[in-house]
């Protein structure tokens, strides 16, 4: 096997930095509205795709409404593990918030199996029931429209990162978030991911 030669960046916050530049002055040529273009750079860099800057979109003051509900700290509802772990911890704890997932928890388990509703669907009437207002979802459309239909009965929500990805219920789930009132930024169509929810959630994060 060749020895690998030439140069190359070695350094991550270099690597970082440098992909920033690159997408920000790129981003130069898509309309993408100013108070999103932080959003747009950390989210084109997580999936490596420029036109993820195009499916970007804020409701109902999105980002003021983002600011000031992770300003005031608390719990950040993850709808599943991966989202969770991309969250930065560092951020978090400068600001007093814990991104959880309940995805996993015996109790959203079993109310599940009573209920005939999907993990995802229960971990959320877990968060609502625990006071949690501020929602992040990167991959699962169930979930997503069990918030909607919580907040239909009388759930309070501050804020909603809505990225679920899929080709069954992800772009509808997006498309009723954005007619909901409810302060959200979101993906539209069936992509998004958790990597890019994360993104979208960190960019938030440095804002406050």
């Amino acid at each position: 096997m060749s020895e690998v030669g030439g140069y190359y960046e070695r350094g991550p916050s270099n690597i970082e930095e440098r992909s920033f530049d690159i997408i920000r002055e790129t981003l130069g040529c898509y309309a993408v509205d100013e108070s999103l273009i932080d959003i747009a750079i950390r989210v084109v860099h997580a999936g490596a795709d420029f036109s993820l800057a195009n499916l970007l979109e804020a409701r109902n003051d999105a980002v003021a409404s983002a600011r000031g509900a992770l300003s005031r700290g608390g719990v950040i509802f993850c709808d599943v593990e991966m989202l969770r772990s991309g969250i930065s911890r560092r951020e978090c704890e400068r600001l007093n918030l814990k991104p959880v997932s309940y995805i996993h928890d015996d109790d959203v388990r079993d109310a599940a199996q009573r209920g005939g509703m999907t993990r995802a669907m229960a971990s959320v009437d877990k968060a609502i029931d625990e006071g949690v207002r501020i929602f992040a979802f990167g991959n699962a459309p169930t979930a997503l429209f069990r918030l909607l239909e919580r907040v239909r009965d009388g759930a309070r929500v501050d804020f909603v990162v809505g990225m679920p990805v899929g080709f069954v219920g992800a772009a509808e789930s997006k498309a009723l978030l954005a007619e909901s009132g409810i302060p959200s930024i979101l993906t539209r169509g069936p992509r998004g991911g958790s990597g890019l929810a994360a993104a979208c959630v960190n960019a938030l994060l440095r804002m406050v």
